[in-house]
């Protein structure tokens, strides 16, 4: 395994381990009866983790990041959707909003790598390419990215980031059409 891949697996485990006492402490609070008190390590706990539908997800993911694994775009888009549903949408609410600081962190930058490989290079734009085909300022384009009306990603590498070319497409259609 290469340090990368080490990375990768402790970024994983620390995601899953956050994820798990989340659930575990919403679980005790509404069904504690439902909450089984199993004594494992912390190793075991991890293995499982690892092993559950969650865990392989992370792995699939982490491998499609670091090139070492070509899936569907449909379905890395829909596992980093899962993962961005179990992390940031509160029970109750219409939606939910990811903060643009999750995408700096470690956890983040794997997501948006993987992201940024479901994608060909002609199907992206530049933010300042997107800005001046929608006839709009910079940041109105990252008001626009933080409101999910444009779809982006970055990639890791060289910390670029980049508009779906599709979606900027769409927004200049559905601008056009209100003017």
């Amino acid at each position: 395994m290469d340090s990368q891949t080490l990375d990768y697996q402790r970024v994983i485990d620390e995601a899953l381990r956050l994820l798990y006492s989340h659930h575990y402490r919403l679980m005790s609070r509404l069904l504690p009866r439902a909450v089984e008190q199993v004594q494992m390590s912390d190793e075991e706990l991890l293995a499982e983790l690892r092993a559950s539908p969650l865990g392989q997800v992370l792995q699939r993911l982490a491998a499609v990041a670091q090139g070492k694994l070509s899936e569907r775009r449909e379905r890395i888009l829909e596992n980093i959707e899962l993962v961005l549903q179990l992390l940031f949408w509160a029970p109750g609410a219409e939606d939910y909003s990811v903060p643009r600081s999750f995408w700096e962190s470690e956890f983040g930058r794997l997501l948006s790598q993987a992201k940024y490989r479901a994608y060909e290079p002609s199907e992206l734009v530049s933010i300042g390419k997107a800005a001046q085909d929608l006839g709009v300022t910079r940041p109105t384009i990252y008001r626009w990215m933080d409101e999910r009306k444009l779809e982006y990603v970055r990639d890791e590498h060289s910390g670029r980031t980049f508009i779906i070319r599709r979606d900027v497409e769409a927004l200049r259609q559905q601008l056009q059409q209100s003017a």
